[in-house]
């Protein structure tokens, strides 16, 4: 299609530049306000992902000290028991060394006996049952 060839004229005068310039104005304020919106829109954004990368990491740094905290404790508790067992194995061998007490716990334990003895094997209900009534 051809374009009409328009028949108005535009004068030149000081009206028709006060309302141009006017216009030009309003343009060049509604894009200025369009760009702030725009630098706005991303500072929130870029703020709003700076804040869930921070959050992640701090819910990740939380759940690690809560780990570690738990396996700390259970390696206290694991360290006291050893401490524990460690002591009841330095008393057994201080106790081994002492003679009498080796030569009884080896007849208990393996059934050894001195000439002219007699071993007898009680059951270990009926001997626990025997030295609780006395």
């Amino acid at each position: 299609m051809a374009r009409k060839k328009s028949n108005v004229k535009v004068l030149n005068n000081e009206y028709y530049r006060q309302q141009t310039s006017a216009s030009d104005f309003q343009k060049k304020e509604q894009a200025l306000q369009k760009r702030h919106r725009h630098k706005m829109q991303f500072l929130i954004a870029f703020a709003l992902i700076v804040t869930l990368f921070c959050s992640v990491r701090i819910v990740k740094n939380y759940t690690q000290a809560s780990q570690i905290g738990t396996q700390t404790e259970t390696a206290k508790k694991e360290l006291t028991e050893q401490k524990s067992k460690n002591s009841e194995l330095n008393l057994q061998v201080d106790q081994l060394k002492d003679p009498e007490y080796l030569q009884k716990y080896i007849r208990e334990r393996y059934y050894y006996s001195k000439k002219n003895e007699t071993i007898y094997n009680l059951p270990e209900n009926q001997s626990k049952s025997v030295t609780n009534d006395n």
